[in-house]
């Protein structure tokens, strides 16, 4: 029989006591950094949910051979569109807000509403539209010919 001696199996309470400083600095640590980043996901989120409608009302043009179209109220940040959820009106997550962008020739005042239009043969009306949070922005825009809809951090500040 062998008998070990020097080392033995397991670990020392010092070990274990500064495992648990670093877990418990860690997990001090850990709301104030998901805090910095839980804006940015939630614009991100809500990107992609305004996206996937659209792209879901292009698909329906094309598929049912009839326009469709999604509409978006600039002032109230809510947007509808007949083919989703009923025709029901739905808001944005409080905090972001939609806006054409600065730098436009429009007035304003003037565009409270804007309208992404889908055709039978998978054109559109085309445009672009600022999702914003105070801090980031991203611009969501649909190629007019192609109707590709397409997601890209805003390089101007609203």
């Amino acid at each position: 029989m062998r008998v070990r001696r020097g080392r033995s199996d397991g670990f020392t309470l010092i070990e274990l006591l500064l495992v648990l400083t670093i877990v418990a600095l860690l997990l001090a640590l850990a709301p104030s950094l998901l805090h910095k980043a839980f804006p940015v996901l939630k614009l991100k989120a809500a990107a992609r949910d305004l996206v996937q409608e659209i792209r879901f009302v292009q698909n329906a043009a094309i598929i049912n051979n009839t326009p469709a179209g999604i509409r978006f109220d600039l002032s109230s940040g809510e947007y509808r569109s007949e083919l989703v959820n009923g025709g029901a009106i739905r808001a944005l997550p409080s905090g972001l807000a939609l806006s054409l962008g600065r730098g436009r020739d429009e007035d304003p005042e003037a565009h409270k509403l804007i309208s992404f239009l889908f055709y039978p043969d998978g054109s559109s009306s085309g445009g672009e539209i600022y999702l914003s949070n105070d801090r980031q922005s991203l611009r969501i825009s649909v190629d007019w010919l192609t109707s590709k809809v397409r997601v890209n951090e805003a390089h101007e500040t609203i």
